[in-house]
């Protein structure tokens, strides 16, 4: 292969600095940010004093961004760069000691509130800014007086603790047996990255070796990591109830401006899925079957991370770029617009290297910028394919959202992967009809589609579902312990993935009951944002709109682009409607089981 050239695949982050250097930026954000603490008892006394601040504020805003992006990206380009690590603390620490000035903004708004409206009344060009404000009123019952909000605010600097804790523990503490080959050759699991590269190992005794390590690691510190989640349970709930909510995921439905019906419905849905997915899974163990020359009722857990090709598919960076730029023309012009410049501008840290962060990301904080970087560890698989082409659709989506939307540009988690998941949904549907003859690549192209819309939907409504589960537990004082949150979990597998009683008890005994460990490492849980559930939004809208755009729905394509730029301009669901989905409404759903019927069809 040819030998790549190291600056021609990496980002070029300096343009976030505009030709002055690190210190003179972070220079400049602590004039400006002390300059609206200067202003700030008077910003809501008069329109002119108003609308200084509001323009203070939005500046602040990029010029922050800016700052941010550049530290945290070189960071991560490192992590054992002493200089960044150095800046990313001192960083936080500053924003932390600022943002105290201004801890009973949410009081002052509330109290003024006429006054405040009038302004917006008085003066469109202020209306793109109304929404936040709004958001903040409507957040009255849950604001507390703004002495309580001051001592709060400081308390906050320690919430993220438990999450370190457990981070700690299973990035340095935790240690893994080697795994062993049908060789009796051992190979050392450092982290679990390791891991899921054993499980796709031709190897079998490899792939079991590897599997039984990693979950008998975990079981070591199985009561140790309950009890970090009682904990991490029990503090979002107390918060929650401090802020007169009624719980945990009351408050989370809440700020996503949905309520926790909607939550359950999304769960109703999904478990309409299961039907489907049994098919789905019957097929593909057969397929394994065949391809591990094996029969299907002998293929195992440590089996079923294996992709269904027996042949590594290697594709260069280049080879990548020009399949992206192909399969992504149904999306119009200036879609591929922006990714070429994506492509040109050194978006794209593409390369893997020692101490780089792993996995891929694009970048949040976009307001002010015109390139949003993408992290990536490109590896010349398929998989890496499909990561870029993830990837670039959130960048496509900031790219929208910040041309069209001067104010709510940045993207809610809550659809977020909508973006994201159509255009990796449609880099695979245009594989798998481009070589529709070869029945191999057809199957695993449209395993790859189904594998990645059951990874996020059954699968993490299982996990959301759990959450919701855990937390009754926390809020009803009942039992909480590795027991009971191991039988949550498998009924909860029981329940959407439409298990029999032969398959329940075979999970209940060795070592396949080593699996329900798996409850207590999904990091998610320990952050504190009650969100997985959102997957499965993504995986659904991104679905329905991929399949309409490849079938050159120009009207879909033009809603899909729409959305795009509609930023945060809206409340999510009402983004999610620019789409023509109404996920109160139980016609997506069945608009996806179609779908997925129709792609069965096409394993052979």
């Amino acid at each position: 292969m040819k030998k790549v050239n190291n600056n021609q695949y990496n980002w070029d982050l300096n343009d976030l600095l505009k030709n002055q250097t690190l210190d003179e930026l972070f220079n400049e954000y602590v004039k400006q940010y002390k300059t609206i603490i200067k202003i700030y008892p008077k910003f809501y006394t008069t329109p002119t004093n108003f609308k200084k601040w509001i323009k203070l504020n939005n500046e602040l805003t990029k010029l922050g961004n800016r700052i941010s992006n550049y530290i945290s990206n070189n960071y991560h380009e490192n992590l054992t760069d002493s200089y960044f690590l150095g800046w990313s603390q001192k960083w936080s620490l500053t924003n932390s000691e600022l943002g105290n000035f201004l801890a009973d903004f949410d009081n002052v708004v509330i109290k003024h509130r006429d006054l405040i409206r009038s302004y917006f009344d008085q003066d469109p060009s202020l209306k793109p800014y109304q929404r936040g404000f709004e958001l903040i009123l409507r957040n009255e019952p849950h604001t507390l007086s703004p002495e309580v909000e001051k001592i709060l605010d400081k308390a906050s600097s320690a919430d993220g603790g438990v999450y370190q804790a457990f981070v700690t523990l299973t990035d340095s503490d935790l240690k893994y047996q080697d795994a062993i080959d049908k060789n009796n050759k051992k190979h050392p699991i450092k982290t679990a990255t390791d891991v899921f590269k054993y499980l796709k190992n031709l190897d079998r005794a490899l792939r079991k070796s590897a599997w039984m390590n990693f979950h008998n690691a975990y079981l070591q510190f199985e009561n140790t990591l309950t009890q970090t989640l009682y904990y991490t349970y029990l503090k979002l709930n107390t918060n929650a109830k401090i802020f007169n909510f009624k719980d945990y995921v009351s408050s989370s439905a809440f700020d996503d401006e949905v309520d926790v019906n909607f939550i359950t419905s999304i769960y109703k849905h999904v478990k309409g899925f299961k039907d489907i997915y049994q098919q789905y899974r019957k097929r593909f163990r057969i397929l394994l079957a065949h391809q591990l020359k094996l029969k299907p009722s002998q293929i195992e857990p440590w089996d079923t991370s294996m992709d269904l090709s027996s042949k590594p598919i290697q594709i260069s960076i280049e080879e990548a770029k020009a399949l992206i730029l192909e399969c992504f023309k149904p999306l119009g012009e200036e879609y591929l617009k922006g990714i070429n410049k994506a492509f040109n501008e050194n978006w794209i840290s593409w390369l893997p290297k020692e101490n780089k962060m792993t996995g891929a990301y694009s970048i949040g904080g976009v307001k002010g910028l015109d390139k949003f970087y993408i992290l990536a560890n490109y590896d010349n698989t398929m998989n890496g394919v499909e990561t870029i082409a993830h990837e670039l659709g959130h960048s496509m989506h900031s790219y929208f959202s910040t041309k069209c939307q001067k104010v709510s540009c940045e993207i809610e988690i809550f659809y977020a992967e909508i973006a994201s998941i159509c255009v990796e949904t449609l880099l695979l549907l245009y594989l798998s009809n481009k070589y529709k003859k070869n029945k191999a690549l057809v199957n695993f192209y449209t395993d790859r589609i189904f594998s990645g819309f059951f990874a996020a939907t059954t699968r993490q409504v299982i996990f959301s579902n759990f959450e919701f589960k855990a937390n009754e537990l926390i809020n009803n004082k009942q039992q909480f312990d590795a027991k009971t949150l191991k039988k949550i979990y498998l009924d909860l597998i029981t329940e959407y993935e439409g298990l029999n009683n032969k398959a329940v008890k075979k999970i209940e005994t060795e070592p396949y009951s080593k699996s329900l460990v798996t409850i207590l490492r999904i990091p998610h849980f320990y952050y504190g944002s009650f969100y997985v559930y959102k997957y499965a939004i993504g995986q659904i809208c991104g679905l329905i709109m991929a399949n309409k755009i490849y079938q050159g729905d120009t009207k879909a394509r033009d809603s899909f682009i729409k959305f795009l730029s509609s930023g945060s301009s809206l409340s999510p669901l009402k983004t999610i409607r620019i789409l023509g989905i109404d996920l109160t409404k139980a016609k997506p759903y069945n608009e996806v089981k179609d779908i997925l019927k129709n792609l069965l069809r096409r394993f052979k």
